[in-house]
């Protein structure tokens, strides 16, 4: 295999369109799922919290396995592509369900249901979301195509959030006389649920067929290692050691903490907070996709000047100040904002989106190609490939946080007496006031405690050359003596 090859765009693009099936999982999932159960179908918000937990833990068991499984399996279609192709029926199937449990279930049925589905969802995307990132590992070798190649990944994953969430508001959940706010209707859950599930079967087709043609040019398994439970935490502890590797992935954890604790908290703030009809929340999600094609080309210009490290923790710090600058500037600054009767509050909460688009493109895709340089520097330590076990590192990284998020979220909306069903206008202003409390400082921490760990990454640009080097002239050495 050479390692200069370079990938076509139509490759890259059918990789990134993958992305989709993450991107609607994730905004259907921090978006919609803790309000539908919690206000929608009446479960305790402590309980919607506590079946998502329980749902990690299926993770901490699937995630290494499967990120074992998928570096050691050998087909003559390659080691990823067969189990991205085999996740997508179950996955759209699990997620249908999981919007549309039966109808009169008591609180325990409720919960049960919650959980099996969640399980069976997060079982599903698994086996869908670590090859997906391994095969991008594998198949872009440069230091800054990787970073191109997840950049377009990022962009398709932030565009099917944004018009999920535009299309949701705008077709599943209008206000109605009956309905005010219209995610309230029940009724929209099932096409949620349905297009939802739809969406991630198409995007996950594509991104096999389209990259297809790269799989003789994949590397293969290499040397076995420790296998199973046992053997995966073994290699993880080992992973744990190294600097770079420990700085990530904490990282990760604690920035996707703040990410889901925001979008969990998302809907009841836009309504409750600011005020805010469906009809303009679903256009605030087309400001989070405008900055997001902003920050697309501006990429390749960033990752040539800057290193990742520095971009990131550059780019990291700018939610804490919008966050503090937005709602604790209107929770403790209250005469600088106007009321939520004022034109001006759209443009204030639009701007906020943009922002979001804007950084998350650039920190995920940056993040994601820090993990593909990791398992250069891993190979170079060990001289085997792990992308399967260190993407399944991040891969239980993200979800632990998407959980725990939405666990925080829903314990705190039972602490401050989040009323059940709530109207637009019938929350009292003290139980606002304390969840925009629970809203931006809790996850202004978050991005401190972020910003920390990021500080602690090591590998350099000039560092990833020497590492590139030695694999190089290793494999020369082992053809050599073939």
């Amino acid at each position: 295999m050479s390692e200069v090859r370079r990938l076509s765009m139509p490759t890259m693009l059918s990789f990134g369109f993958g992305n989709i099936a993450e991107g609607i999982k994730s905004t259907a999932y921090g978006a919609f799922l803790l309000f539908f159960y919690q206000q929608v179908l009446g479960l305790s918000g402590s309980l919607a919290g506590l079946a998502l937990a329980i749902s990690v833990l299926s993770d901490a068991i699937s995630d290494p396995l499967v990120g074992q499984f998928s570096d050691r399996f050998q087909t003559r279609w390659g080691r990823r592509h067969p189990l991205i192709a085999a996740s997508a029926i179950p996955l759209a199937i699990s997620f249908f369900l999981l919007f549309n449990p039966p109808t009169d279930l008591s609180q325990i049925q409720l919960f049960s249901w919650l959980v099996c589905f969640a399980v069976f969802a997060r079982i599903s995307i698994t086996f869908y979301d670590i090859p997906h990132l391994a095969l991008g590992a594998e198949m872009a070798h440069d230091y800054e195509q990787r970073t191109t190649l997840f950049t377009i990944s990022t962009l398709f994953r932030i565009a099917s959030g944004a018009l999920i969430t535009f299309t949701a508001y705008e077709l599943f959940f209008p206000t109605t006389e009956q309905f005010n706010p219209g995610i309230l209707n029940p009724e929209g859950y099932f096409y949620l649920g349905m297009f939802c599930g739809l969406g991630m079967f198409v995007a996950m087709v594509v991104c096999v067929v389209g990259t297809w043609s790269e799989i003789p040019f994949l590397r293969k398994s290499s040397a076995p290692g420790a296998s199973g439970l046992f053997g995966f935490f073994k290699e993880f502890a080992s992973l744990f050691r190294s600097p770079s590797f420990r700085a990530i992935v904490l990282g990760l954890f604690f920035y996707l903490l703040y990410v889901n604790i925001e979008r969990s908290l998302n809907a009841y703030i836009a309504v409750h907070f600011w005020g805010l009809p469906t009809e303009l929340i679903s256009k605030m999600s087309l400001a989070s996709l405008a900055g997001a094609i902003l920050a697309f080309p501006m990429m390749r210009w960033l990752t040539r000047v800057f290193d990742k490290k520095y971009l990131l923790i550059c780019v990291t710090g700018i939610p804490f100040i919008n966050f503090n600058m937005f709602i604790c500037g209107r929770l403790f600054f209250p005469g600088i904002f106007p009321d939520n009767d004022s034109p001006l509050i759209p443009y204030f909460v639009a701007f906020n989106y943009f922002v979001v688009g804007v950084v998350g493109l650039i920190i995920i895709s940056t993040l994601n190609s820090m993990f593909a340089d990791i398992a250069d520097e891993y190979e170079e330590i060990t001289d085997r490939r792990r992308e399967g076990s260190l993407f399944a590192a991040r891969s239980f990284s993200g979800k632990a946080a998407g959980a725990i998020g939405i666990m925080i979220g829903g314990v705190a909306l039972d602490l401050i007496h989040f009323p059940e069903k709530a109207e637009y206008g019938s929350v009292p202003t003290e139980t606002i006031w304390q969840l925009g409390l629970v809203y931006a400082p809790l996850a202004s921490l978050m991005i401190l405690i972020t910003l920390y760990f990021f500080s602690q990454y090591r590998i350099t640009r000039d560092l990833h050359e020497k590492i590139v080097d030695t694999i190089r002239t290793r494999r020369r050495a082992a053809q050599a003596s073939e």
